[in-house]
């Protein structure tokens, strides 16, 4: 307990000394949101992979239906759906951090910027709220898949019982 104090005590001397956090911090916006727009589009592309082999992989729990284990069928038709979740659930805060680093970057342009005036604001700007937009672009449909998927293993797992109890009832 002593040994993560010191740490958090060294970590918080460091940082707050000389305005390090505020020059760590507005270094991070100096980059924009260039890094999570490219980590949106990774996510968009991961996503769009799952759901197609989760679309197939559900058609062959469909037709093997009955070869499959209690356990085994819960937690096959429950594979991908944490990740469905997460993304559909953190990708607009994630686009929204990309649009803050690039609205940071923005007023920096501006305030070194020799001109004066919207424009050199506007072309940062427009480029910051493109990380909103994309990050909505990734959690929509993981959303939709996640709320189909869930409902479609639900079923599968309700025809699955059903089937059970009629095959233990003499």
């Amino acid at each position: 307990m002593k040994a993560c104090a010191k740490i958090a005590h060294v970590f918080m001397a460091y940082f707050f000394r000389r305005d390090k956090l505020a020059k760590l911090i507005l270094n991070l916006a100096m980059v924009g949101g260039d890094p999570v727009l490219a980590l949106l589009i990774v996510l968009s592309v991961i996503s769009v992979a799952f759901i197609v082999e989760k679309i197939f992989f559900m058609r062959k729990i469909e037709k093997d239906l009955f070869n499959y284990s209690p356990s085994d069928l819960r937690s096959t038709l429950n594979k991908r759906l944490g990740f469905f979740a997460t993304v559909g659930s953190n990708a607009p805060f994630i686009g929204l951090f990309g649009t803050v680093l690039g609205i940071m970057k923005a007023f920096h342009d501006l305030a070194i910027s020799s001109d004066f005036g919207v424009r050199v604001v506007m072309n940062g700007i427009a480029e910051a709220l493109s990380s909103t937009a994309l990050g909505l672009f990734v959690a929509v449909p993981c959303v939709i898949a996640y709320n189909y998927f869930v409902r479609k293993a639900r079923d599968l797992n309700y025809i699955y019982e059903e089937h059970l109890d009629a095959q233990s009832k003499p």
